[in-house]
């Protein structure tokens, strides 16, 4: 939370390099949140959740910056299943991208409402998530009740 920097290292913790920093611009960070190193492209990609900038930012593995994913909601971490990236919002849903960061589906959008504790249907802050091998959904809510959610993939 404090330096908003991204540090490599290589295999025997020698330091590589170093990004970020402070900032609005590509290559800097507000809340620097989480990482994942997506492999749904050929050439594995490092994903940051830059939170407070409502963003995602997209590197190669050495850390050059590739592109930004715009329209996020304070975005927390990733989860990787089945060709696609799951990304819990604090700003109230979840959003599911395809490999070529593509929306594919933004699940309960709760945004604008008071309290979600009565509707199932909506989130209130996703904060994390892990997808089962059956493709069941684990979302944790930071709420003051907490609230754990399981979700089920439905046929199309």
């Amino acid at each position: 939370y404090g330096s908003q920097l991204l540090y490599r290292f290589d295999k025997n913790f020698k330091h590589i390099k170093t990004i970020g920093g402070p900032g609005k611009e590509h290559g800097k960070f507000n809340t620097c949140h989480g990482i994942w190193i997506s492999t749904l492209k050929k050439d594995p990609e490092l994903y940051v959740a830059d939170r407070a900038n409502n963003r995602v930012e997209v590197y190669s593995l050495e850390q050059e910056y590739k592109r930004t994913l715009p329209d996020f909601r304070l975005p927390c971490c990733f989860y990787q299943h089945e060709g696609q990236l799951y990304v819990p919002e604090l700003g109230a849903r979840v959003t599911i991208l395809d490999a070529d960061d593509k929306v594919v589906a933004r699940l309960g959008d709760g945004a604008g409402v008071k309290d979600v504790k009565d509707r199932p249907e909506l989130f209130g802050a996703p904060h994390a998530l892990t997808v089962a091998s059956n493709g069941d959904l684990y979302v944790i809510e930071w709420l003051p009740y907490g609230r754990p959610r399981k979700l089920r993939p439905t046929p199309v």
